[in-house]
């Protein structure tokens, strides 16, 4: 009974580890939409890659450190997608990754908020990115968030009356 207090101690710990433990990005996806005079372009880029520190039980220890590989643009339009490629856009061989590190993750009703720090094309702006967190079978989580981005804030093309400035993105990441 004396290494009882002992024993407690050894259990925080380490269950607060499990909790709380740095996880990868495995898989996932990131779509996105902006209309335009024609109706609506849908796209994707590849997964976002990464690191996570998830804990449902304490979001205020949690972190996400995550990059998008911006030449990963498509639409299935090859024109368009070498547009959206060049310069007057994404500029990829200059600026290649979009980057998402958090400095705070909270709860918020049933689903989550992370603040922090979003850079496309070396802009960076403090933005605050809804999600939402379930826990796979596997002991891992998929983490989904919708949100709004106004490209003009990070130089993506120019006004243009054929091209709204808001585009809706949709990223999902598997962490383990």
């Amino acid at each position: 009974m004396k290494h009882l207090p002992f024993i407690l101690i050894l259990w925080t710990v380490f269950s607060n580890i499990t909790n709380a433990q740095t996880s990868r990005v495995v898989s996932g996806s990131t779509n996105f939409s902006v209309k335009f005079v024609l109706g609506t372009c849908d796209g994707t880029f590849d997964a976002p890659k990464g690191t996570a520190v998830f804990d449902e039980n304490n979001p205020g220890k949690s972190s996400f450190n995550l990059t998008i590989d911006a030449s990963s643009f498509q639409t299935g339009n090859k024109t368009r997608d070498k547009d959206m490629k060049s310069e007057k856009y994404f500029h990829v061989a200059k600026f290649p990754e979009i980057r998402f590190k958090s400095s705070k993750i909270e709860k918020s009703g049933n689903n989550y908020r992370a603040s922090g720090t979003l850079i496309i094309r070396d802009v960076s702006k403090n933005v605050t990115l809804p999600f939402d967190a379930k826990k796979n079978k596997d002991g891992g989580y998929t983490l989904s968030s919708q949100f709004e981005v106004n490209r003009l804030d990070y130089q993506i093309g120019e006004k243009d009356w054929k091209l709204k400035d808001i585009v809706t993105v949709q990223i999902v990441a598997e962490i383990h």
